[in-house]
């Protein structure tokens, strides 16, 4: 990947725009093209986890250098800049993507100087200032003028230019560079800036209107004589800048005679303090500083060069700022002026005496360290300076030194992230960080007279730039780091290396040259771990050569970290490997038990909790059966129980708890997990050698179905000396609301037996009054879930009278029991169960029975007097056909009176009733004759409840709730919402009536298959309110037609009509019509469908949906 974007985007001219095209059409092949040589091969080794391509060598692993190929794309290019300098470029420095080009003044002003400043983000806009240096002395030579330097802080904000004797500060947006006062006559020739902040780092004050104060860190300054001074300059700017603008835009301003801002003129200079001398007084070539916080407080690491020399400082810092302080690094370089501190790090001797330094921190350093490179005569010297190192009189560390590939100094140096870029006289070297052997080398192509100047690095971007005093080229960078990773695998830097491989294929190749190494230096365990991780050694040989070794823990790692790098899909592989690795934990395990030693017991522990970790992480990677297997064979009964637990494996734990004849364990075990259907299955061994504690264990299960236990219960034969502990969990479970009839059953019988046969009193009469609660029912109802017919056979066989008593009544068999109550002369029982007779005769009959048996056998008239007494079914006259023939009945004279005036007292309440019917009857009788002359009263104008229409103006009909209709709306009415039923029994009577009248007409039956409308449609109103006028007109009712409509109107009910024509049929006739007046006229149409309708729905059933519904609910 290229550290920059493509030149044409990067800058453009200021006086003269860049050939984009040209420089587009000259990079335009620069692709990216990294080819993976084995990745197929990598790919083609995972189909299963284990396959891989024909080896290459001892491992059968594809040769390291199987991917050292060249790549179709160099890592660096050259590209001239197409800018067009008017003049000789001095100097370029570059920061932030910021740069600023020193361009001699020319003719007209030789000791000038022009700077250019250029956003390379936004080339388009440009700053141009003027740099006046102070001219030289009569009878100076040019080339004996000091050079002009140019130096930019980190930010590309602040710019110190050192020229002619004098140093100059300028920022952008000035249109000059102003002179530095107090630092005149220092020959600058190297500079360093601290830690940029927001804070000021001396005291400023208000800033007037309109402007604002700016500021730069702290700057140490390198001088030719070997002094290093600190300083620090502020200056005021506008708040709002106007843009510099391009070309014209300045043009414009200097016609005008006007910068567009009012400079500043105040003292630049804050603070100047000299803070060190060399001994030697040679010329500070380099600076390197470093500013980082530890503790409250901060530490600063400074390393200075001349041109055979190199200088470390450490100590801490003064940031604080205080107004009238010392030098923030007085205290820092104290201790090396007052005392012989040793602060000279190297010196390399060498004849050449022009030196640089360049401090940058590349990608592959981590953490608080630094790269410095220090170009010398003697070759290019390389450190790290670390910034957290414990000795800080000895941070500059990991030297060394590399010897240039070619005779030639060169004149300067630059960096990438992993390379150093030497500038000779006609070409650039690019040299590997990390190895001695040129990695790219191409010549400049300068023209005629074209002189190398020297390189600009940004420290920011890390982008290089080339210039000549005639022309800039910018070194592109492609994907450098293809090949770090390769150089630190072969350094034996394994862990850098995984960093930066590129791909999968690339790191297993590195894996695999760490886990070689590892074997040749004997570190086994470590190198299965490597292995584990790579596809380009063979999991066979690696497995065969652990095991040659006799490195079974290595071994053991290795196949286990195999196990967890295989996805989950290959399961049968997966499963290898995990069974094979159980042997080997197993095989383990019986070696070092075999051991005296404490050390291998201790470690046996610890295996063990390795196995148990194992067998926790891989439970559904293993086949249950076999592990279960392995671990019974091996005697590992306490991994077996965790393995078996994990798995759930209940069935498995209580197989074994029952081979060993653990049964308080196997019903633990049982109670720990919530299959019922282990419960049954394990029913019968438990409750045979463990009843009590099988009972308890069931009964706080409460999910259990009883009735699939009856099974296990039916199979104890508990003693009968103790309470029986099938009875307790089936009355538990009763007693919580069961009916199965199986369990029913099965507890009667059990009572039964234990009622019979129980050699202790107490528990038979404990079992007797279970039973008989039982057979009455165990519930508030007093329902029975047990089969009757086989609860009596029961009772019969054990010898249960009672019992079986209970069971008649049970199955209404009153005479029965009551018969075999008696027969256990037990009076109190038969006469309860002579009650629980419905049928009174029957009720009757059994209490007769029972007062026959009493007075048989007691022979006293006390005692049938007592039993008379429990009842209210019986009299004295019932009992006394029982009694003896000759006995003395004067105990009875009182109660046969009591009898006598009782009879009497019903016969007169029987008399009184009598009279009080007669009466109501008559009553009845009086309203049956009064109701034909009831009348009601209407008025003239009262309307038809259906047409509206004046009653008297035809034959009507009022009901006794005052609604009125004429008969044929009426008729209309009813017949409409009349039932299908009675619908056609009107029309049936409407055809008989037809028939009576006209004898010869053929008689028709209402069709039943005909629909509702149909049949309305055949009723006939004229017909049916003829029929009904005939049958008033019967009662002496007269009518008259009025009017010559022709209609047949009816007459009102006071005029009188024609005689009705009499014949033999009339008394049929009447019937009929009678009958169709009760259908049409039986009840008020308004107040009968106003009744039906208050129980009819809003919405029909029909029409009903779950919206509606849901609207109409309340």
């Amino acid at each position: 990947m290229s550290s920059r974007r493509a030149p044409s985007a990067s800058v453009m001219a200021t006086s003269a725009p860049w050939d984009t095209r040209a420089h587009a059409n000259a990079l335009a092949d620069l692709v990216p093209c990294v080819a993976d040589l084995s990745l197929d091969r990598v790919k083609a080794g995972e189909a299963n986890g284990y396959e891989q391509d024909a080896p290459t060598d001892d491992f059968g692993g594809a040769p390291f250098a199987a991917l050292e190929q060249d790549d179709p794309m160099p890592i660096f290019q050259l590209a001239r800049v197409q800018y067009a300098l008017t003049q000789p470029l001095v100097q370029l420095a570059v920061a932030s993507n910021k740069m600023v080009m020193c361009v001699a003044g020319g003719a007209q002003d030789a000791a000038a100087y022009r700077l250019v400043y250029m956003d390379l983000d936004d080339p388009a806009r440009t700053c141009e200032a003027l740099v006046h240096a102070a001219p030289a002395p009569r009878g100076t030579s040019p080339a004996a003028m000091e050079p002009c330097c140019v130096y930019v802080d980190p930010f590309g904000e602040h710019i110190l230019v050192s020229a002619g004797g004098h140093n100059y500060y300028w920022t952008p947006g000035w249109a000059k560079a102003r002179r530095l006062p107090r630092l005149a006559q220092l020959h600058i020739t190297s500079v360093a800036w601290a830690t940029p902040s927001t804070v000021p780092p001396v005291p400023l004050g208000a800033a007037p209107s309109g402007r604002k104060w700016i500021w730069t860190p702290r700057i140490l300054l390198g001088t030719a004589q070997g002094e290093l001074f600190e300083t620090v300059l502020t200056a005021q700017v506008a708040t709002h800048q106007a843009p510099s603008g391009d070309f014209f835009d300045r043009l414009a301003r200097k016609t005008v005679g006007e910068s567009g801002v009012q400079e500043y003129t105040g003292a630049l200079e804050r603070s100047v303090h000299r803070v060190f001398q060399l001994h030697e007084a040679q010329a500070i070539s380099g600076l390197a500083l470093a500013i980082v916080q530890r503790g409250a407080g901060w530490h600063a690491y400074i390393v200075a060069t001349t041109a055979t020399r190199m200088y470390e400082f450490a100590g801490a810092v003064d940031l604080s700022g205080v107004q009238d302080a010392p030098s923030a690094f007085d205290a820092l370089f104290r201790p090396y002026r007052d005392t012989m501190l040793t602060h000279l790090k190297t010196e390399l001797p060498s004849d050449v005496q022009h030196s640089m330094l360049l401090c940058s921190k590349p990608s592959h350093l981590h953490g608080a360290r630094r790269a410095l490179a220090w170009l010398t005569g003697a070759g290019l010297f390389y450190a790290e300076m670390n910034l957290h190192s414990a000795d800080t009189y000895d941070f500059v560390q990991r030297t060394g030194l590399l010897a240039y590939q070619r005779s030639d100094t060169p004149l300067c140096i630059g960096s990438t992230a992993y390379h150093h870029v030497l500038v000779l006289t006609d070409r650039v070297v690019c040299q590997h960080v990390m190895e001695t052997s040129l990695v790219w080398e191409e010549a400049l192509g300068l023209a005629k007279d074209e002189r190398v100047v020297g390189i600009a690095t940004d420290p920011h971007t890390g982008t290089n730039w080339v210039y000549t005093d005639a022309g800039i080229f910018e070194l592109l960078v492609t994907d450098e780091a293809r090949d770090v990773w390769r150089i630190m695998a072969r350094r034996g830097e394994y862990s850098a290396a995984l960093e930066h491989a590129p791909d999968d294929a690339s790191k297993s190749l590195v894996l695999a040259q760490h886990g070689d190494a590892l074997m040749r230096e004997g570190k086994v365990f470590l190198a299965a771990q490597s292995y584990a991780r790579t596809h380009d050694r063979s999991f066979e040989q690696v497995a065969l050569q652990l095991a040659a070794q006799g490195a079974n823990d290595a071994l053991r790692s290795y196949v286990r970290l195999c196990l967890e790098r295989l996805p989950h899909k290959v399961r049968a592989q997966r499963l290898m490997l995990a069974t094979w690795l159980l042997e080997l934990y197993l095989a383990q395990l019986s070696t070092l038990e075999d051991s005296p030693s404490d050390e291998d017991a201790a470690q046996g522990a610890l295996l063990a909790d390795e196995l148990r970790s194992f067998l926790h992480a891989h439970r559904h990677t293993l086949d249950p059966p076999t592990t279960l297997a392995f671990l019974a064979r091996n005697g590992r009964t306490d991994v077996w129980l965790a393995y078996a637990e994990e798995m759930h494996a209940t069935r498995d734990i209580l197989e074994r708890w029952l081979r060993l004849r653990d049964f308080s364990a196997a019903l633990d075990t049982l109670a720990k997990q919530s299959d019922l259907d282990l419960y049954y299955t394990f029913a019968t061994p438990l409750l045979l050698h463990v009843p009590n504690e099988t009972v308890a264990c069931w009964i706080r299960q409460p999910q259990l179905d009883p009735a699939r236990l009856v099974s296990a219960l039916v199979q104890l034969d508990a003693p009968l000396e103790e309470p029986h502990p099938c009875i307790a969990y089936l009355n538990h479970v009763v007693r919580h609301g069961n009916t199965q009839q199986v369990v029913h059953d099965l507890l009667l019988t059990l009572l039964a037996e234990c009622a019979a046969n129980a050699k202790h009193a107490p528990l038979r009469t404990q079992a007797r009054s279970r039973l008989e609660r039982l057979i009455d029912g165990v519930d508030t109802q007093h329902k029975v879930y047990y089969d009757l017919h086989y609860a009596l056979r029961v009772c019969v066989r054990k010898a249960l009278r009672e019992a079986c008593v209970r069971l008649y009544a049970r199955m209404d068999l009153y005479e029965n029991a009551v018969q075999l109550a008696l027969e256990a002369d037990d009076v109190a029982l038969a006469c309860k169960c002579a009650d629980l007779a419905t049928d009174p005769s029957v009720r009757k009959d059994l209490w007769l029975a029972c007062a026959k048996h009493v007075v048989q056998a007691q022979q006293s008239i006390a005692g049938a007097m007592q039993f008379l007494q429990r009842t209210e079914h019986l009299t004295i006259e019932d009992i006394l056909p029982f009694l003896p023939d000759f006995v003395v009945i004067d105990g009875f004279k009182q109660e046969i009176c009591d009898t006598l005036a009782s009879y009497v007292e019903r016969i007169d309440a029987l008399k009184e009733e009598m009279e009080k019917t007669t009466v109501c009857a008559e009553h009845i009788q009086h309203d049956l004759q009064s109701l034909p002359k009831r009348f009601l009263h209407i008025s003239a104008d009262q309307g038809c409840e259906q047409c509206g229409v004046p009653l008297l103006q035809r034959q009507l009909y009022i009901f006794p709730c005052r609604h009125g209709f004429h008969v044929d709306c009426l008729t209309k009415e009813v017949t409409r919402h009349l039932p299908p039923r009675l619908l056609r029994r009107l029309l049936q009577l409407q055809e008989e009536l037809e028939r009576c009248m006209a004898p010869h007409s053929a008689p028709t039956v209402p069709g039943t298959s005909l629909t509702l409308d149909r049949l309305r449609e055949r009723v006939r109103p004229q017909a049916i309110v003829d029929a009904i006028t005939a049958l008033g007109m019967g009662h002496g009712a007269p009518s008259h037609r009025s009017g010559a409509s022709g209609e047949g109107e009816m007459a009102s009910v006071q005029q009188v009509g024609a005689k009705t024509q009499r014949t033999d049929a009339l008394p049929h006739v009447q019937t009929v019509r009678e009958e169709m007046n009760t259908i049409v006229a039986g009840a008020c149409p308004v107040c009968t469908l106003s009744v039906q309708q208050l129980t009819m729905p809003f919405i029909m059933p029909e029409e009903q949906d779950t919206s509606d519904e849901e609207a109409w609910a309340v």
